[in-house]
């Protein structure tokens, strides 16, 4: 699919639609009503501007040695490597044009550049080759810039080399590795983790349509033969990227060198997937092109920067033909003089710049280059900049400069958003304050004195399992995929029935506060302990992570510096919570359940006006790509089937639902079983229209950007952050305000559950059993002193985070937690469905699911889903098997399962 904004095109948005003739039927009422309910949505506004990318010379190749100017290279050794970007060997024409009798030279000089604060290169050193090598296949590892393949004045070359930068001795190391199958050059090549990935290029027998794989950690192992292109091809672009749920290879363009001498120029893209290690065609590009430079961006796109289209060098090409079957010496000459004449008018390559989004499949015009258009070099991705080095710019004449790319990303957010955002804010401040004056006790605190309606706790139950994260990866993942997860929300429906019958009578009538109570009474002290120990450390790891992870993707999109977004939720969030206890929680939470579903139906009723097409065509659009696929019913355990979203929800929920304590506290707010009863069932089943409203914001932002591919912000690093993107970029203010406010609904609800409950069980599992004899309000006291601690842990975590880039220990701290989650539901369903379950086997059965989680996760491939199902089975069985092999004495269970349960 291709699509390019034309010159003084308006972008889709408010104006556009305001000037149609008509409205659709049912979608003109809709649409009225919202615009009287949205501020500036009737008004005219301008198009919001997208990425553009600042042009600039970074750097120049020095002269040589003797002080003669540097006329530049064409297919160099150029990449990154530990902070430095290095250029070497390459071919030009020192002595004249080729068409005037000029030897192409391959020299061996090398260069190691260093990038300044302002971004642009200097000369730290010089290094020779060992040997000269021109248009391999080169690309940036983590151990080095790997170059194989190529060319020089022996001929082609099947060597391959690592150039490596040790700092500490200022200079490169060449390391050489395993050589090519076979010799080529103008290949191309990528990498994804330690593996190499090459692809095409000219061998001695023809264009090459062969792929390999070398994997660097490995290379004792030599390339590995990978299924081979679709066609064969030299002087494409190969880039790493992911399509939306695997990285894959993608190969762009390239030419073929045919019998006649006569190359075609493929403007085709294949997709080679390498989980399932198919190749697969996707959209072709605008337009035939060769030699081009281009690179991975962001989290699903590709730039391509420039490239040859042919024109001049088909020509060029069938003059070369003529010439070599001409027999008349005069007519030769001319022949010769035509192409010398073609090519010194040369005029130069393409300039314009394209951008491919992976998910949907769409190619667009991003503008033009303000300088000559490189080819036969490479575009070297470093950080958030983008160097092209050298290369050719026409027939024959190579540039010595380095051009740098900078991307900006624009940030859109008024101050009328600040405005509905503060509001919003001090809403959440004033229930907090509210709910304060009726604290009088932990009863208060913890259970809202039992006086919370049923609705509002079902609300509270619903709002917080819907987190910041939820709220912006649903819609992403559905964006990038299909529909497969949408029965994993209905398996909350599905164990409705066991979490009523079960689980709540043994909550209500056991009169607990914190949900591990009930397995000290039906276990002993210490697996209460345990279990309410893992609950806590789970819940304050998981506090950083909701505050920081929708507060860089807010950052990325609204401009909001990230620190601000993380003090403004975590310390209003600590602030009502402090304050009011549970009954501020859960009623802050209604209030952002409705500003969460009120927002993203808005959304939903927006983007189908912008998106301005027909039912029919909709779906003829979502069937052709499998966007609404919903059933998968391959028998297979490793990608999220039917059976693996089923058993896998199944056992999310009765983890969630039944032995996690931010929900089950909501079972204990109500004053009856009843009630209580309710508030899990339209928690449960508000799953239903949530889970439509998010997929369907997910398959209508597909739409969107297929329709709209100039919309698209590449630099976006995170897919989750699309939803956010599109609401910032594409409402109008006031709206964005109320969204944004939305995300930081969904974060607070779930942070001050958390809070709540972390304080909930570290008071009532551990300092009141202790300290049985305090008085209420210093158990109280000391609860909100708790919430504050709790509140400032997570949010300082956050912010250090944020700032020191130590995201990656936290995420271990979090993974070894998460292999006893699983077996912390197991816990409940051991003690209460069966008899003979004692204290020891529970305590042998998480221990040996932590242990079963592991080799889980590291040994097997698995889908992620499995894991709670894993955890909870094996925590049950095992604990069941020791139980019967260490009987001990029996403990009394009477109405603690559910052979002997009231009825």
């Amino acid at each position: 699919m291709w699509t390019t904004l034309a010159s003084g095109t308006t972008a889709p948005g408010y104006p556009n639609l305001l000037k149609r003739k008509r409205l659709p039927g049912w979608r003109g009422f809709l649409f009225l009503g919202l615009l009287a309910l949205i501020p500036g949505a009737g008004s005219a506004q301008k198009s919001k501007p997208m990425n553009s990318i600042q042009w600039s010379v970074g750097g120049t190749l020095p002269p040589d040695p003797a002080g003669k100017p540097a006329i530049g290279l064409a297919g160099p050794v150029t990449g990154v490597h530990n902070g430095v970007l290095l250029v070497a060997g390459g071919a030009n024409f020192p002595e004249g044009m080729p068409w005037d009798g000029g030897k192409k030279a391959y020299p061996k000089d090398g260069f190691v550049f260093r990038r300044e604060a302002s971004g642009n290169l200097s000369l730290r050193t010089r290094f020779q080759l060992s040997q000269a090598v021109a248009y391999p296949a080169v690309c940036s590892a983590p151990k080095g810039v790997v170059a194989a393949g190529g060319e020089n004045e022996t001929g082609l070359l099947a060597s391959v080399f690592l150039f490596s930068w040790e700092e500490d001795k200022g200079n490169v190391a060449i390391t050489p590795l395993p050589n090519l199958p076979q010799p080529l050059t103008g290949a191309a090549a990528v990498v994804h983790g330690s593996t190499v990935y090459l692809a095409g290029g000219q061998s001695p027998a023809g264009t090459s349509d062969a792929c390999y794989a070398l994997d660097l950690d490995r290379p004792a192992a030599g390339w590995v033969v990978l299924p081979p292109l679709p066609q064969p091809a030299s002087h494409a672009v190969l880039a790493v990227q992911s399509n939306g749920e695997h990285p894959c290879l993608y190969f762009i363009g390239g030419r073929k060198a045919n019998e006649d001498g006569i190359s075609d120029i493929h403007s085709s893209v294949y997709c080679f997937d390498l989980k399932a290690k198919t190749w697969s065609e996707r959209s072709p590009l605008p337009f035939p092109l060769s030699a081009g430079t281009g690179t991975a961006y962001g989290a699903s796109f590709i730039l391509l920067f420039s490239g040859d289209k042919g024109e001049v060098f088909s020509e060029s090409e069938r003059l070369i033909a003529a010439i070599n079957q001409e027999t008349d010496t005069v007519r030769q000459t001319q022949l010769k003089a035509q192409r010398k004449a073609l090519l010194e008018a040369h005029p130069g390559f393409s300039k314009e710049v394209l951008l491919y989004n992976t998910v949907t499949d769409a190619w667009t015009a991003k503008g033009t280059l303000p300088f000559d258009g490189q080819v036969t070099t490479s575009a070297v991705k470093w950080e958030d900049e983008v160097y092209i080095p050298s290369g050719e710019i026409r027939a024959g004449v190579r540039t010595p400069e380095i051009r740098r790319g900078k991307v900006d990303s624009p940030k859109f957010f008024s101050w009328l958003d600040y405005g509905v955002l503060i509001v919003y804010l001090l809403l959440m401040v004033g229930i907090g304050v509210w709910a304060s004056s009726r604290q009088v006790s932990t009863n208060d605190y913890f259970k809202g004195g039992q006086r919370i309606p049923g609705w509002a706790a079902g609300l509270s139950i619903y709002s917080t399992q819907l987190s910041a994260i939820t709220f912006m990866s649903i819609p992403a993942k559905t964006y990038a995929t299909n529909w497969n997860y949408f029965f994993l929300q209905m398996t909350i429906i599905l164990i409705i029935p066991i979490i009523a019958r079960y689980f709540i009578p043994f909550f209500r009538r056991l009169d607990i506060t914190s949900a591990y109570e009930y397995l000290e009474k039906r276990f002993d002290y210490a697996i209460r302990a345990i279990a309410s120990l893992l609950f806590v450390f789970l819940q304050v790891g998981r506090l950083s992570i909701v505050l920081l992870l929708p507060s860089l993707a807010l950052t990325l999109v609204t401009g909001v510096d990230v620190m601000l977004c993380i003090l403004l939720m975590g310390l209003i969030t600590i602030f009502y919570t402090m304050k009011g206890g549970i009954e501020a929680v859960i009623w802050t939470d209604v209030t952002q359940a409705i500003i969460l579903l009120g927002g993203a139906l808005v959304c939903v009723a927006l983007m189908l006006f912008q998106i301005g097409q027909s039912p029919a065509e909709i779906w003829a659009t979502l069937h052709q790509n499998q966007k609404l696929d919903i059933f998968d019913f391959r028998l297979t355990i490793k990608e999220p089937t039917l059976w693996v979203v089923l058993i896998g929800g199944i056992a999310i929920n009765v983890i969630s639902y039944g032995a996690d304590q931010t929900v089950v506290q909501r079972y204990l707010t109500t004053k009856n079983e009843a009630a209580a009863r309710k508030s899990l069932k339209l928690g449960a089943w508000m799953a239903l229209p949530s889970a439509l409203i998010f997929f369907s914001i997910g398959t209508l932002l597909y739409l969107f950007f297929r329709q709209f591919p100039e919309k698209a912000n590449f630099s976006l690093q995170s897919q989750d952050a699309i939803f956010p993107w599109y609401i910032v970029s594409n409402l109008p203010p006031g709206v964005i305000g109320l969204l944004i406010a939305a995300i930081f609904a969904a974060a607070m609800s779930t942070l001050s559950s958390s809070m709540n409950s972390i304080t909930t069980a570290l008071t009532t599992d551990f300092y009141r059993k202790f300290n049985p004899h305090k008085t209420e309000l210093a158990y109280l006291r000391l609860a909100r002193w708790i919430t504050l601690g709790v509140g400032i842990i997570g949010t300082g975590f956050a912010l250090i985070m944020s700032q020191s880039g130590i995201s990656s220990l936290w995420d271990q701290f979090n993974t070894i937690l998460g292999l006893f989650t699983g077996g912390l539901g197991g816990l409940f369903v051991l003690g209460i469905f069966t008899r003979k379950a004692n204290a020891t086997g529970a305590l042998a059965g998480i221990l040996v699911s932590g242990v079963v989680q592991y080799f889980v996760k590291n040994f097997t491939d698995i889908n992620l889903l499995m894991y709670a199902f894993t955890g909870l089975v094996s925590c049950v069985v095992f604990g069941y098997a020791f139980s019967l092999l260490f009987a001990g004495g029996k403990k009394q269970t009477d109405g603690l399962t559910i052979y002997s349960q009231p009825v």
